[in-house]
């Protein structure tokens, strides 16, 4: 009798691991060491995530963060980068409305101080030059309650960068043997 028990808790195991749902919650960036907005954004996304990781374990969800550091106008054109930093849910942007003001921190990163935009988010009437624990969770736990309504998308790779991203490209600074972004 216990063999049966055991052997039909495996099955409702494989069962759950099977029909289990992926919700990949990826953060790309020009820069997770000196940027002002994207080094607290990537902080601030890893305890959203952690907070709302017990609810993804009850909804069957398997949530999987990735850092993604920008370091090239290719890369930028294959991530389709639009502004740093971006937040996407499986390939979805979790700010439909790209905003961007001068990121001096970034600016620091290039030659000359070149005038960089970084992302700010817009959230309740506020600004935030990061984005806040509560717009995240809110749009983690959105996506985890649609994700059967919501299909994955993918980005299609960008033929030109915004002139933003490539003014930081062309002027970024070059240390011998590493890149200012890794």
């Amino acid at each position: 009798m216990e063999d049966v028990e055991k052997e039909s808790l495996s099955s409702e195991t494989k069962m759950e691991q099977i029909s289990r749902k992926v919700l990949n919650v990826d953060l790309l960036v020009i820069d997770l060491n000196t940027c002002e907005r994207c080094v607290p954004t990537g902080d601030q996304l890893k305890v959203a995530v952690h907070l709302l990781a017990p609810v993804a374990e009850v909804l069957g969800i398997d949530v999987r963060h990735h850092e993604i550091v920008v370091q090239t106008p290719a890369e930028a054109k294959v991530h389709a980068l639009l502004s740093s930093p971006t937040i996407r849910l499986n390939g979805r942007d979790i700010a439909q409305d790209i905003r961007e003001s001068e990121c001096e921190s970034c600016g620091d990163l290039t030659m000359n101080n070149t005038s960089v935009d970084c992302r700010e988010w817009h959230y309740r009437g506020k600004v935030y030059p990061a984005a806040p624990v509560p717009l995240l969770v809110e749009a983690i736990m959105g996506a985890m309650l649609n994700i059967d309504e919501i299909p994955p998308a993918v980005s299609a790779p960008l033929e030109e960068l915004p002139e933003n991203l490539q003014r930081y490209f062309n002027n970024k600074k070059q240390t011998e043997g590493s890149s200012c972004c890794t």
